[in-house]
């Protein structure tokens, strides 16, 4: 059990750089549809792509200025936030995470960036909160599911509600996380009743 608490510190590192690695769950959102437009979808795109490629002082530019453009939508704001957890600056990162719920209290990945950022200071609670957030307004984020397992089996010890969102995470993934599988295996086999055959 001691492995997996360092385990648990890469996975959370893992999920949020989930963009850079070309995964499903690209942690960057894209624009939301009502700001369509080829500028700033570009805009958009190219600051993804600054971000994904180590270069966040352009990214967070074009971010700003997308902001700038459009002072009623939340996703550049949460964009900014993530560029602010890179960097470990966790007030900014709220900041931004806040600034984009004000503006579009919708956006469940604002959500769990606040969650990444309560995990970061060992507010388990709030982190539980803000993860449950962002699963109220979209069941089907995997990575929500994914660090709510994470507090459940090591912070709250709660091995059922672990295994529900851990078995949620690996049914919304594009892909395979042998690691998360083996684990859920190891759980369900503490779960087991001592002796417990297949036996009615």
């Amino acid at each position: 059990m001691r492995m997996r608490s360092n385990y648990f510190s890469l996975m959370i590192a893992l999920l949020l750089l989930a963009g850079c690695a070309g995964t499903s769950e690209n942690v960057v959102p894209e624009v939301p549809q009502q700001q369509t437009g080829s500028e700033t979808e570009v805009d958009m795109s190219v600051a993804i792509a600054a971000l994904n490629e180590g270069k966040p002082v352009i990214a967070e530019a074009l971010l700003r200025g997308l902001a700038q453009r459009h002072p009623q939508a939340g996703i550049p704001w949460v964009n900014i936030g993530l560029i602010h957890f890179r960097r470990g600056e966790w007030d900014r990162a709220q900041q931004a995470a806040e600034k984009a719920l004000a503006l579009q209290s919708e956006i469940n990945v604002a959500d769990y960036l606040l969650g990444l950022v309560a995990h970061q200071r060992r507010d388990a609670p709030l982190a539980l909160k803000h993860y449950q957030a962002s699963l109220a307004k979209e069941q089907q984020h995997a990575n929500s599911h994914y660090n709510l397992a994470l507090l459940y089996d090591t912070y709250y010890q709660d091995l059922e509600k672990a295994l529900f969102h851990y078995n949620r995470y690996l049914e919304l993934i594009d892909g395979e996380d042998e690691a998360t599988r083996s684990w859920v295996r190891e759980l369900e086999g503490q779960l087991a009743p001592d002796g417990d055959s297949d036996e009615s």
